[in-house]
């Protein structure tokens, strides 16, 4: 079977399959990195990114990601380049290599997503918190396209919103069944309300 490759952008946090995420994009290598996905129709990797060794070095990618394409673009009042990217399908990393420009290039292997399920009574209040967050920073889905009673689309959601860290992020995204990602977010949230 023959692995793809994409350039991959590592940031602070994921995006999963349907996700909406809007990009500050301002260095060289992710200009040159959109200008390509621009050209053809390709889109590009963004993952959780590793702690940089020293400062002089790039954070590095982890080993889950998704791939997204780009849905909007503009100029920005700074200068900088604006685009919003929506999620497509993750994958898992199994090789990785630096451009000379500093880009990251990943080989990547698609996965395949669980079935999704009707999000169980015991996670209500998660879709209170997710509904709260969505309301809060005026992301751009639609109410028709929210899916509260989606296992699948509540914990994406809920992982891409939450203030984690991109370690536990990392780990939300890499976990495949969504009903066992509600339940490690859960308790998260119940820690973060006790501080």
């Amino acid at each position: 079977m023959d692995h793809p490759d994409y350039a991959l952008f590592p940031l602070s946090t994921v995006v999963f399959p349907g996700g909406i995420m809007p990009l500050r994009i301002f260095e060289p290598r992710y200009l040159d990195m959109v200008a390509m996905c621009m050209k053809g129709p390709t889109g590009f990797g963004i993952c959780a990114a590793r702690p940089a060794e020293n400062e002089h070095e790039f954070s590095s990618p982890r080993a889950v990601g998704t791939l997204v394409e780009i849905v909007d673009f503009d100029r920005l009042d700074d200068g900088a380049l604006g685009i919003t990217v929506k999620g497509r399908q993750r994958f898992e990393v199994l090789s990785t290599r630096q451009a000379d420009n500093g880009l990251w290039w990943g080989t990547v292997d698609f996965i395949d997503e669980d079935a999704d399920s009707a999000c169980p009574i015991e996670f209500s209040a998660l879709k209170q918190i997710a509904a709260a967050l969505i309301d809060e920073v005026g992301l751009p889905y639609e109410s028709e396209n929210c899916s509260y009673d989606s296992a699948s689309w509540l914990s994406a959601r809920l992982t891409e919103l939450l203030p984690f860290d991109a370690a536990t992020k990392h780990d939300l995204l890499a976990t495949n069944d969504p009903l066992e990602r509600l339940r490690r977010i859960r308790p998260m949230i119940e820690i973060e309300n006790t501080r």
